[in-house]
C-alpha cells in the first residue's frame, strides 16, 4: 500500500499538537472534567493528544490504541507514557475489560474504521457508567471532502469541493475510503446502547495554515467562523462534536 493510499484509508495522523487541536481541547474541558480521569485515545495515531491528557491526570491513567503499527511506534517515542499503555488494536476490538475508562476519546477516527457501529459499541463497552465518549468526526454539512478522492484508480489528496453534498451513491464512488455523517447518521450509531447524548454541535476548522500564511487576514477569517459556531450556521462545521455519557444499568436510555 502506497503512503498516500494508506493515509486515505487510515487517516493522516497529526504530527504536532496544533492550535486547532488546542482549541478542541479547550472546547472539551469546558464541558468535561478530565482531572484524575482514566483516559484512552482510540485511534491515537502518533500520539499528539496523549501528553496533553497526561497534564490532567497521572500518566499511568492515559492509554492509546491504533491500528497502524508505524504510527503507534512514533507515539511510543513521542509520549512519556508506559509503552504497555499503547496497544495495536482495531477500534472494533479493544483489548480492555468492560467499564475500564472514565473517558474514551476519538478524534477524526470513526470515518475510517471498517465497522463504525461496532467501534461505537466497543467504546461504550470499555466506559464506566457515567463515563464520557468524546467524538470529533466529519460533518456532511461541510462542503469539502477533506480526505481526497479516487479517480480512475488513482488517489488524489486534497479538499474536494461539494463532494459530501452529492447523493451517497455518487459520493461513495469517489470517496469509498471515508465517511461523512449527517446529524441523523451519527446519532443513529448510538441507538439501542445504554447512553445519553449530552452534547452535539459542530466545529469549524482551526484555520492554522491560513493564519500562518495570511497573518491578520487569516486571523479574521478564523474568528468569523468560530463566531458562527454560536449560530445556527454551525450546521456547516467541518466536524461533529459529541459528548456521550454511558448510563448506569438502572437508568433508562436517553439517546434518540
Amino acid at each position: 500500500m502506497s503512503e498516500h493510499t494508506k493515509f486515505a484509508h487510515l487517516g493522516k495522523p497529526g504530527t504536532a499538537f496544533s492550535a486547532g487541536f488546542a482549541r478542541r481541547l479547550e472546547l472539551i474541558t469546558k464541558l468535561v472534567d478530565l482531572r484524575d480521569k482514566k483516559i484512552v485515545d482510540v485511534g491515537c495515531g502518533e500520539g499528539v493528544w496523549l501528553n496533553q491528557f497526561a497534564k490532567f491526570t497521572a500518566k499511568e491513567n492515559v492509554f492509546g490504541s491504533d491500528l497502524d503499527p508505524e504510527s503507534l511506534a512514533i507515539a511510543k517515542q513521542n509520549s512519556n507514557l508506559d509503552p504497555q499503555n499503547l496497544v495495536q488494536s482495531p477500534a472494533e476490538e479493544l483489548p480492555w475489560d468492560d467499564d475500564t475508562f472514565d473517558i474514551v476519546f476519538s478524534n477524526e477516527v470513526l470515518e475510517h474504521v471498517t465497522y463504525n457501529d461496532q467501534s461505537v459499541a466497543e467504546a461504550v463497552r470499555v466506559l464506566r457508567p457515567g463515563g464520557k465518549f468524546i467524538i470529533f468526526t466529519p460533518n456532511r454539512g461541510w462542503p469539502f471532502e477533506t480526505h481526497g478522492m479516487f479517480w480512475r484508480g488513482k488517489y488524489y489528496w486534497g479538499n474536494i469541493p461539494l463532494l459530501p453534498w452529492l447523493p451517497k451513491f455518487i459520493s461513495k464512488k469517489f470517496a469509498p475510503h471515508v465517511r461523512n455523517y449527517s446529524n441523523g447518521e451519527i446519532r443513529r450509531l448510538f441507538k439501542g446502547l445504554s447512553v445519553k447524548i449530552i452534547h452535539h454541535s459542530h466545529v469549524f476548522p482551526g484555520f492554522d495554515g491560513m493564519v500562518r500564511r495570511f497573518g491578520i487576514f487569516g486571523v479574521l477569517v478564523q474568528r468569523i467562523f468560530h463566531i458562527l459556531e454560536k449560530t445556527p450556521l454551525h450546521f456547516f462545521g467541518i466536524s461533529h462534536f459529541l459528548i456521550v455519557e454511558k448510563l448506569a444499568p438502572d437508568q433508562s436510555q436517553g439517546n434518540d
